[in-house]
């Protein structure tokens, strides 16, 4: 019988006292959410962070393709090309040929 009377006044103290057992839900819930979105930013912080090296380490391959580029693309280089590999020759002026449209 004492039971019965126990869980009753456990019930009737709950009841008397729902807003202070509400707002202690809630902070443990604000709590929670702050620990979670402290994570997220935690987590985002580091996939930007590896987003950004990943962004400069293709900004150095781009340069020194371009650099390469140049290199390759130099007057001097493709003149080379044409007359050792290719034998050919720059025309002297009778063996020109102009081709009119």
């Amino acid at each position: 019988m004492s039971a019965i009377k126990l869980n009753r006044l456990i019930l009737a103290d709950i009841w008397r006292h729902k807003l202070v057992i509400g707002l202690i839900l809630a902070c443990l819930g604000s709590a929670l959410a702050v620990v979670e979105f402290t994570h997220m930013n935690r987590q985002l912080t580091i996939t930007e962070d590896k987003l950004l090296q990943q962004r400069d380490s293709l900004e150095m391959e781009w340069r020194n393709l371009l650099v390469e580029q140049r290199a390759l693309a130099e007057h001097s280089r493709v003149e080379d090309i044409a007359a050792n590999q290719l034998d050919m020759v720059r025309p002297y002026g009778a063996q020109e040929v102009v081709v009119q449209q």
